[in-house]
Order: C-alpha cells, then sequence, then structure tokens
C-alpha cells in the first residue's frame, strides 16, 4: 500500500519502479565494462573505439595521430585499438603500476557520470547506495580475496566543503558485500592536489599526487591483502600513488575497483 501512495522512483530518470533499483531503460543506457575485453592487469577496454567507429573516423577527427607497431595500433592518448597477445596495454606492458590488478565497472559517460556528478558535488548522498549497488551488482569475478579495503581519502579542507567523501560511501557498501574489514581512515590524504582532469601530461599528473598520501598506522596494513575503492580511474595516477604507500607498508599485495573508468 505505502508503495502506491509513495512508489519508488528510478533514481536516474524518476519513473515508478516497484521492482527494480533502476529502470531498464536506464540500465540500457549505462556503458559497461564487463563485455568488452580488457587489459588483464589495468582493466583498461580494448577495442571499444573500433567497434563504435571505424578508424577512418577517428582519423578525421584531426586530433588522433597514430602509430602502428608490431602487436598495436594506438593514438597520441595511447589509447589501444586491438590488444596484444598477452592482453596488456602498452602502460602496463612497460610495468608503470605498482597495483597488482584494477577493475571499473562501467565508462565514465552519460547518465552515470550525470548520477556521479550530482551524488558529489550536489550533495545528493542518497544516491551513494544505488551507486555501489551498482558496483555490487557487476562486481568483477577475477579478484582475488581480500583482507581490508580503503577508500582514497579527500583532502580535509575538500571534505569539508563536500562533507562526505563519496569513495568513502562506495567502499564501505563493497566491504560489507564482501564480508570483509573497512578502515576508512588508515590512508591519509596530506595535502590538497589540483583535479587531476584539469592536467594532460601523465607526467605532471604523477607529480601532481607525489607524496599526497602517508599511512596512518602501518601495522594495520602488514601483510594484508587491500582492495582500494574509488569513484573514477582516470589517469590511474592517484590510484597508484596510494598503492605505492600502501606496498612500502608491507601490504601483500593492492588491488583496485572503480565505479567508472575515463578513457
Amino acid at each position: 500500500m505505502l508503495d502506491l501512495v509513495f512508489p519508488k522512483l528510478c533514481p536516474f530518470c524518476e519513473s515508478i519502479e516497484f521492482d527494480e533499483k533502476i529502470c531498464d531503460r536506464c540500465l540500457k543506457n549505462i556503458s559497461f565494462i564487463r563485455d568488452r575485453s580488457i587489459c588483464l592487469n589495468c582493466g583498461v577496454p580494448f577495442g571499444y573505439i573500433a567497434r563504435d567507429i571505424d578508424t577512418q573516423g577517428l582519423a578525421d577527427l584531426g586530433h588522433a595521430v597514430f602509430q602502428e607497431t608490431e602487436h598495436t595500433i594506438v593514438d597520441a592518448s595511447r589509447v589501444h585499438l586491438f590488444p596484444i597477445p598477452e592482453h596488456l596495454c602498452g602502460r602496463c606492458v612497460q610495468d608503470e603500476y605498482y597495483f597488482e590488478r584494477a577493475r571499473s565497472i562501467a565508462f565514465y559517460d552519460g547518465i552515470l557520470k550525470e548520477i556521479l556528478h550530482k551524488f558529489k558535488y550536489q550533495r545528493k548522498l542518497n544516491l551513494g547506495g544505488v551507486l555501489s549497488n551498482i558496483i555490487i551488482d557487476n562486481f568483477p569475478n577475477d579478484l582475488g580475496m581480500q583482507d581490508l579495503v580503503i577508500p582514497v581519502p579527500l583532502y580535509i579542507d575538500k571534505l569539508r566543503k563536500r562533507e562526505y567523501n563519496q569513495s568513502l560511501v562506495l567502499a564501505e557498501k563493497v566491504a560489507k558485500y564482501l564480508r570483509v574489514s573497512f578502515d576508512p581512515y588508515v590512508l591519509r590524504r596530506i595535502r590538497d592536489t589540483k583535479p587531476q582532469f584539469e592536467i594532460k601530461s601523465d607526467i605532471e599528473k604523477r607529480r601532481n599526487v607525489k607524496g599526497a598520501f602517508i599511512l596512518r598506522e602501518i601495522e594495520n596494513i602488514k601483510g594484508k591483502s587491500i582492495l582500494l575503492v574509488d569513484d573514477v580511474f582516470t589517469s590511474g595516477s592517484t590510484i597508484n600513488e596510494c598503492t605505492r604507500v600502501l606496498l612500502e607498508a608491507d601490504a601483500s599485495r593492492v588491488q583496485v575497483v572503480t565505479l567508472m573508468r575515463a578513457v
């Protein structure tokens, strides 16, 4: 009866949905990564450009400069159209990441991107549960067992302004789903950093977050298998720096899950 008086609404389009968390129409508009061929290490999707638009169309964009190698075709931003035989992207072949494995649930675009922005910047905290459920309902099946779930922390001034850490909200739900320990305080961001999306150079992105994180209690990390949770994987520089700090404290390994992947 209450559902008739106060019907449950799809959090995306606000259509009435009695049974589903998200309506079928909105689910179809989310660009999930689960059906894509991905780099086995960092999880970057292979071939999504090749399937959606042809290479001539890319060349016509004017900004893509292609370089052909033995295994792969890449553009200037190092987006891979075809996987190499080892199923690793060029960046992972060069062993640039410290984490063991990273997985993202969906592409950073469309309706999901809009909802994340409302969650992060418009204080729509109620959307945290919905976004967490998207991670849980599509949780990667190729990650190993975890001992501890940790969110990527916010700098204290930004946390005061926003009033909550979006990654903490997501990570707490994931930890409950996995039935493992959750520690939102062990990793601390000690200085503010420029938003990574405002920086074009990969080198500058790494410099931007270098030394930005410390651990509060190293003993809580030693020998632990860590799952690091964040909202968006962009260049991976922030997550990589967090991973470096955790491994230096003798974590046994670090794996990563993010809601979305920017490519």
